[in-house]
């Protein structure tokens, strides 16, 4: 039954706000960042307390990224900077800033599962698409080891070939960036509403998922790399598979547009949310 009860009291943060929340490799502590202070929060859940603040940002933080293997964390700021931090000690380990005039916007970024190589993805300048940056998370300030462009006329050439419905207003913006477990293959959601896989070592489009009802909101890769799972704005969860580009199953239950999904590296469980969370056996 949903009774929406925990069995502990809620966790106020009205001071600071929280706009994203990321796990730890301790059971009981989070990554915080609000929109209020530019600045991240190492919080233990067990006592309530803010362990660390990590700060240096001069714009709100939009994205976060843990390392999988170390207590390594990235960050993105629309001040278009990316700064790479260590949990156990106050200020970054590592920064870099977005060139101009070659880009626009706000950098994304994210570890691969084993927390060797991270991306940076920005948008070019002038709407003409989207850089992938790779790098090794040991030597990044060597620069980025692979340079990958996703061309807008690429991106529009795979819609077409895809028979994809083309979205309005024409430009495509990628907005959230995630590897596969093996690496080989990057997914990245789009603003309108797209999800498209690329080769993780050339970034030539390979698939474009549009949801079945309504319009995608959030997608991820399933642990054993074979599926894509998409939510959209009308509740559905779509279960694509890349190699035919079918959809294979359909998971309802959502009262409202899905703005979360994950699946765990472990289990063959997904969580999936809206206005309630969402739990499947996959």
């Amino acid at each position: 039954a949903q009774t929406g009860q925990t069995d502990q009291p809620p966790f106020k943060c009205e001071r600071d706000g929280v706009s994203l929340v990321s796990s730890t490799h301790h059971d009981y502590c989070v990554l915080t960042a609000g929109p209020k202070y530019n600045a991240v929060h190492y919080w233990s859940l067990y006592d309530n307390k803010i362990l660390r603040k990590f700060r240096g940002h001069s714009g709100p933080i939009h994205d976060m990224s843990l390392c999988p293997s170390e207590d390594l964390f990235l960050t993105a700021s629309n001040d278009r900077t990316v700064r790479l931090w260590n949990i156990q000690q106050a200020g970054c380990v590592g920064q870099m800033e977005l060139p101009n005039p070659t880009t626009e916007g706000s950098p994304r970024v994210v570890f691969d599962s084993t927390g060797m190589v991270f991306a940076v993805m920005a948008e070019m300048a002038g709407k003409q698409g989207n850089y992938i940056h790779l790098y090794d998370a040991r030597n990044f300030q060597g620069g980025a080891f692979s340079e990958m462009q996703v061309s807008s006329k690429s991106i529009q050439e795979a819609i077409a070939t895809h028979r994809v419905t083309p979205p309005p207003g024409g430009d495509v913006t990628f907005n959230k960036i995630a590897f596969n477990m093996s690496g080989n293959r990057i997914l990245v959601q789009s603003d309108k509403g797209l999800a498209f896989v690329l080769d993780g070592y050339e970034g030539t489009v390979q698939r474009v998922f549009q949801s079945s009802q309504g319009r995608g909101t959030v997608s991820c890769f399933t642990p054993d790399d074979q599926s894509v799972l998409m939510g959209s704005d009308s509740g559905i969860v779509d279960c694509w598979n890349i190699q035919s580009g079918a959809v294979v199953k359909q998971l309802e239950g959502h009262v409202g547009p899905v703005g979360a999904i994950a699946c765990s590296p472990k289990y063959q469980q997904i969580a999936s949310s809206c206005n309630n969370t969402c739990l499947w056996i996959w």
